[in-house]
């Protein structure tokens, strides 16, 4: 149990990646950023602290990758369901920590909760078919978020999630739903050890 832990990340990584998350929205809020519209009739404005949501998913995956197959092949136990059950733990902790540091600050933190489980579910969901690209598919969707605007200059496209405001419960609502689909995809799909 001990080398699975130090082998993941769990012990190094994943402290660290809370540790950059919980500083990096402290420190960035209320830095507003906005960028150009390419397609849609208004720029959309959003905080730095959405940039910094994309950490924890990064380090899902990267803990992801810290697999050994050769030696997990023999593993009595089933790795598979740890690292699912690792992951999803450590996401969930990350929206709770974020989401409990919105009752101290601004309502930007729980953006960043709820953009957490946005991005770790899409990498989740994609990194059994990605591997070590999966982390491209939510900094893609934070550029797209940022570069197609909106319909009017507070009101963005409703499928966009990252730049909506943190009271829109369709946006918690999709970004809960994602999360559980990344999670079902790595379920369903991620490379199992035999048991």
């Amino acid at each position: 149990m001990t080398w699975w832990l130090r082998q993941r990340g769990a012990l190094g990584l994943l402290p660290g990646a809370l540790l950059a998350f919980v500083l990096g929205v402290g420190m960035t809020s209320g830095v507003v950023l906005v960028f150009p519209s390419f397609l849609g009739n208004y720029a959309m404005a959003t905080e730095l602290g959405n940039f910094v949501s994309l950490v924890p998913s990064i380090a899902l995956i990267a803990c992801l990758e810290r697999r050994m197959p050769s030696v997990e092949r023999s593993a009595v136990r089933r790795l598979d369901a740890r690292d699912v059950m690792l992951v999803s733990v450590f996401a969930l902790l990350v929206t709770a920590v974020a989401a409990g540091m919105s009752l101290l600050g601004p309502e930007a933190t729980w953006v960043a909760a709820r953009n957490n489980l946005l991005f770790c579910g899409l990498a989740l969901g994609a990194w059994p078919l990605m591997g070590h690209r999966a982390p491209l598919l939510p900094v893609f969707w934070m550029i797209q978020a940022m570069f197609l605007g909106g319909r009017t200059p507070d009101d963005p496209y409703p499928w966009v999630i990252v730049t909506e405001a943190a009271h829109v419960t369709h946006a918690t609502v999709g970004a809960a739903a994602v999360f559980l689909a990344g999670l079902l995809s790595l379920v369903c799909f991620a490379p199992r050890t035999d048991r």
